[in-house]
């Protein structure tokens, strides 16, 4: 029986932690986050009710387009600086003045890059996610009760349309990224993109 093993072998490193991460918004480190999810992918399922005949077992199989999900990050609210107006002045911006109308490009611009890493004891890097062309699509500024001694919370919703992925071991470095291809420009990459007409 080997001896090399994650839970027999002589660890070099921790596994990582779920407490260990730094989040950062546009170049602001947000030491004030709490709570962060990383991002998530849905693969549609097709066939599921399609069945062959003679077939016991229906037709299923992956779909050919997959879907970037919306992430939630919660904050505690600092006070200094007071998050929730710094919120509201980017909401402002974004609008130029004539909120609720938002202007869409430029809330991207408010909220830049976001970038989500997962850290060691020692405060390293071992793993970096950056959210591209995120912007956020629900804002909670939380809620107050008298018979609570909980902090005050700040829940936001993000959306974005691509991500990559940085892993650290052993010095080296290790970059994967996921994009959205471009809109088609002509028909064939069209047919290329979708397999046919919809």
């Amino acid at each position: 029986m080997s001896t090399n093993g994650f839970w027999t072998g002589l660890r070099t490193r921790d596994p990582a932690s779920q407490f260990r991460f730094r989040v950062v918004i546009g170049g602001q480190f947000i030491w004030w986050a709490k709570t962060c999810d990383k991002p998530k992918i849905n693969i549609p399922v097709l066939g599921k009710d399609e069945y062959y005949l003679n077939s016991p077992l229906p037709d299923v199989h992956p779909g050919e387009i997959v879907d970037f999900q919306p992430i939630t990050m919660t904050f505690v609210d600092p006070v200094e600086p007071h998050e929730a107006a710094v919120i509201v002045e980017q909401l402002n911006r974004a609008s130029n003045g004539n909120f609720p109308r938002i202007e869409g490009q430029a809330l991207k611009d408010e909220f830049g890059l976001i970038t989500i890493s997962q850290i060691d004891s020692k405060g390293e890097t071992l793993e970096r996610w950056t959210l591209k062309g995120a912007f956020p699509t629900s804002i909670d500024f939380g809620s107050l009760d008298y018979s609570s001694s909980d902090l005050v919370t700040i829940t936001m919703t993000f959306e974005y349309t691509a991500f990559e992925v940085e892993t650290f071991a052993k010095n080296k470095r290790k970059l994967v990224s996921l994009s959205r291809s471009r809109a088609p420009e002509n028909d064939d990459q069209a047919k290329k993109l979708d397999g046919g007409w919809t």
